[in-house]
């Protein structure tokens, strides 16, 4: 690590990496893995591809990730939509650029008299 660094490193012991290893091959989601160990989801991935585990698909069930992305383009915010599904910000926005969506700019809409 950098000497000026303002970003601290985590890392993890024998045991948290194993705990870690049985949480991602029990399914538990990266991003509670991540928060759990005080790692960024991306490690979670790097530590698991490592030891030799399958990737995983989404988290999100395409069928979701559909409704997310139709939700947004009848006029809903990314926050609406993410507190309807219970999912995050971010993943709506992923939704809807997987499904072919466009993000809007941010701002006040104009309403259509």
């Amino acid at each position: 690590m950098r000497e000026n660094s303002s970003q601290s490193q985590t890392r993890l012991s024998a045991s948290n990496r194993e705990e870690l290893l049985v949480g991602y091959a029990e399914g538990v989601p990266v991003q509670e893995l991540a928060r759990r160990f005080n790692i960024h989801r991306a490690t979670v991935r790097e530590i698991a591809r490592r030891a030799g585990h399958p990737k995983r698909a989404p988290e999100h069930s395409q069928r979701l990730r559909a409704e997310a992305a139709r939700l947004y383009a009848e006029g809903f915010t990314l926050s609406q939509v993410a507190a309807q599904l219970g999912i995050g910000d971010e993943a709506v926005r992923s939704a809807v650029v997987a499904n072919g969506g466009t993000i809007r700019p941010k701002g006040r809409r104009r309403m259509n008299a």
